[in-house]
């Protein structure tokens, strides 16, 4: 049986993984989307998904895999966010 502690750690995981493609799916919509404040405002909102991330990942003790995972979705959110002037 699960203990209560690595439960709220596996949530609080998914939830970061949750995040980060909620962040790189906003990249998307904003590199294809015609209006500016389009891009603008999912450029921003991917932004404090990125920051609620690092927040909250200190958080947790992922295991390996779960950290492979944070660190590539977190270099690849961070990259294009310096692409578009958000880091």
């Amino acid at each position: 049986m699960m203990s209560q502690t690595k439960a709220s750690n596996r949530g609080i995981i998914e939830f970061l993984f949750v995040d980060l493609d909620i962040a790189l799916t906003l990249l998307d919509v904003a590199e294809t989307s015609e209006f500016r404040s389009t891009a603008e405002r999912n450029h921003r909102n991917a932004r404090k998904a990125y920051d609620t991330v690092l927040a909250k990942v200190r958080e947790v003790t992922p295991d390996a895999v779960q950290q492979a995972i944070l660190d590539a979705k977190l270099a690849e959110l961070r990259a294009r966010l310096e692409a578009v002037g958000q880091l």
